[in-house]
């Protein structure tokens, strides 16, 4: 079992240059529709995304995205924001729905060009502030 955790933690996404920004925009296209499915064939079965597998990770990105539909929220609006929690000052991508603070937030974590993880992050500056100004370019209702 721990050699197993061990494995999870070194799993890295072999997405470089202009695949690992396509790959990142299909990310947020998908939050952005609510629609996991967009970004499941971007997933290569060896790949790890918040120390999940493949399925386990975009099972929990739907069921984020499920909590919302059931909310009557039918798309997001990404904004840029910040995590101000374990990875302080890291950018993170913010998902508006029909509040002013974020529905969710993820951090993709990438190094040297690479795209390392992809991670729920529970604090980004969204969650304490929104800039008004940012929020009125956008239509929230869903």
């Amino acid at each position: 079992m721990e050699q197993e955790l061990i494995k999870l933690k070194v799993k890295k996404i072999a997405a470089t240059g202009n695949l690992a920004d396509f790959i990142e925009a299909k990310f947020i296209e998908c939050c952005e529709k609510l629609d996991a499915s967009i970004f499941e064939p971007l997933i290569a079965e060896e790949q790890y995304f918040q120390e999940l597998d493949k399925y386990r990770f975009l099972q929990s990105v739907k069921d984020e995205f499920d909590r919302l539909k059931l909310l009557g929220i039918l798309k997001t609006v990404m904004i840029d924001g910040k995590c101000n929690g374990c990875h302080l000052g890291h950018k993170a991508v913010q998902f508006y729905g029909k509040r002013p603070i974020p529905e969710f937030s993820y951090i993709i974590h990438k190094e040297n060009g690479e795209i390392e993880d992809i991670f729920m992050c529970n604090l980004s500056n969204g969650m304490q502030v929104v800039e008004m100004g940012k929020l009125l370019k956008y239509n929230l209702i869903g």
